[in-house]
């Protein structure tokens, strides 16, 4: 289970560093996670681990990593939607639906994001390469073209939401950083390989974000009809309803371990079957 600390003590430890930043130059130094020197990665975990997260559990591999460790995401005119603002604690991130990410990451569904920084409610702090330090950084609560464009709710996180407002969280079956590390695995006795999908999030209807799309992603491929809107509606649900009553499965419409591991089967074996 994610250890979990209070957005306020993230909140506290963001601010305590923007302060330090604004009088001493922190520069930016790839893979850095100190005073010294930081990268933007570096920026949230040095954050999280001060604020208490253990860095066995925030220690991830990139910003993308951080994006598909989150339990939430979306645009932040989504994140307003669902939660009535972008909560304070909130991962800041630019994504792009391109394939930029890193080769483990490809064919995921989830995208490219390339970089990452901390909502504090009301300022914004990164790292940034092009700056070459740690700065004060341009949010205002909306997309920025070219900038900030999507929000993630960090696994490590209690934002203070509602039960009802919780209901749209996703929620691991692993822990963050064992998610974060599964990629493939090969098929021993067929020599193909399949997406190992031991460590994917478990989503059902009401759920948003890039989760959702790698589904939708992989239905479609599949060919069901369905728009990729990042959205688990009715008519994903149908679509995981029908390919679970077609694979043998609980037909719940919840997408688990079970329901995953068909999925990237089946996409394995329509893929053999092309290339045959």
């Amino acid at each position: 289970m994610a250890t979990i600390i209070t957005n306020a003590a993230l909140i506290a430890k963001g601010k305590e560093l923007l302060a330090y930043a604004l009088k001493t130059t922190i520069p930016y130094v790839n893979n850095g996670m100190t005073l010294q020197g930081m990268d933007c990665q570096g920026l949230v975990e040095y954050c999280l681990i001060e604020a208490g997260v253990p860095k066995k559990k925030c220690g991830l591999a990139g910003s993308n990593a951080h994006w598909r460790a989150c339990v939430w995401r979306g645009t932040p005119e989504e994140c307003k939607k669902a939660f009535g603002s972008v909560p304070a604690g909130a991962a800041l991130f630019i994504w792009a639906n391109d394939d930029g990410e890193p080769s483990k990451y490809k064919g995921d569904g989830m995208g490219n994001a390339s970089h990452i920084g901390l909502w504090l409610g009301n300022t914004s702090i990164a790292a940034s390469a092009s700056r070459g330090r740690v700065i004060e950084s341009n949010f205002k609560g909306k997309t920025i073209n070219g900038g900030w464009n999507m929000i993630g709710l960090l696994p490590w996180v209690d934002y203070g939401l509602s039960d009802a407002k919780k209901a749209l969280l996703t929620t691991a079956e692993t822990t963050a950083e064992e998610t974060t590390e599964a990629e493939t695995a090969e098929d021993q006795s067929t020599g193909t390989t399949v997406a190992d999908t031991s460590g994917f999030y478990t989503i059902k209807k009401g759920c948003k974000g890039g989760a959702v799309e790698r589904l939708q992603t992989w239905l479609v491929e599949l060919g069901y009809t369905l728009e990729v809107d990042h959205e688990f509606g009715p008519a994903t649900d149908n679509a995981v309803r029908y390919f679970q009553k077609m694979n043998g499965l609980t037909q719940d419409g919840i997408v688990g371990q079970k329901t995953w591991a068909a999925l990237a089967q089946e996409r394995a074996n329509r893929n053999e079957n092309a290339v045959g």
